[in-house]
This record gives structure tokens, sequence and C-alpha cells, in this order.
């Protein structure tokens, strides 16, 4: 499968989910593995009852991918160094959303294209729920 096809096919994943006060049919779980590549989507519920679901992408030669649904759009973000966990930053600068995560727990932020812009966060104390069995 060619890669643009595929990254479609992986922000699809999360179009039909997203951030929402009332938790909807949870999406499947577990990992998803092909020749290159593995994929996961994960559940967190935030504080003040959100929900946001993130599907993860990661490539055997190291570039890693999520996206995510909220305030009406998907978004496709790149994993970036950090000191500490995983960031995730939007590949759309204009519409620049971080997602931070540490072990089983995240923050959704954004910081406009604007070098005076402060990072403003959106969602806060994100944990993930454990998938029922």
């Amino acid at each position: 499968m060619r890669l643009p096809a595929l990254f479609a096919l992986f922000a699809l994943t999360v179009l039909v989910s997203g951030c929402q006060l009332l938790p909807p049919k949870p999406p499947a779980s577990g990992a998803v593995q092909g020749p290159g590549y593995s994929s996961e989507t994960v559940r967190y519920r935030c504080d003040g009852g959100a929900f946001i679901d993130v599907a993860y992408l990661e490539f055997g030669h190291g570039d890693s991918f999520a996206a995510l649904h909220h305030d009406g759009r998907t978004a496709l973000l790149k994993a970036r160094t950090s000191a500490s966990g995983v960031r995730y930053i939007a590949l759309d600068e204009q519409h620049s959303l971080r997602w931070f995560t540490k072990g089983d727990e995240g923050f959704l932020s954004f910081l406009a294209a604007d070098h005076t812009a402060k990072e403003r966060v959106l969602l806060a104390n994100c944990k993930a729920e454990k998938a029922a069995r």
C-alpha cells in the first residue's frame, strides 16, 4: 500500500471518533501490524469528562504519527523529540495542535503559528482507558 493511501486510511480511523462529553461506543482496541508498520487506537478520558481517541502509527524506520479529532477537525501529528515522553505536533501549522504523552497519560494543547503566541491547553489530565476484555 502506498504511503499517502496508508495515511488517509489512518486518519479516517480517527474521523469517526473524537473528543466528546458522552462516551460513544469505543473503537476496536488492540494493535494492527503490517509489513514495516504498526498501529493502535487508544481512548483517553480527560478532565471534565471529555473523551478523545488517538490513533498511533509507527513505521519501522522510526517515523511515528498520531491522528486525532478535536473541535470538528481531524489532525495528523508527527512525533518530535521530547525531553520526557512523546510530543506530537500537527503537520498543519495553521491548526497547530500538540499532543503530549508520557506513559498512559497525555494532554492536548494549541499553539498558534505566531512567534508571540502562548500555548493553550485544550484537554488536560487525559488518562488512557483500559480496554475491556
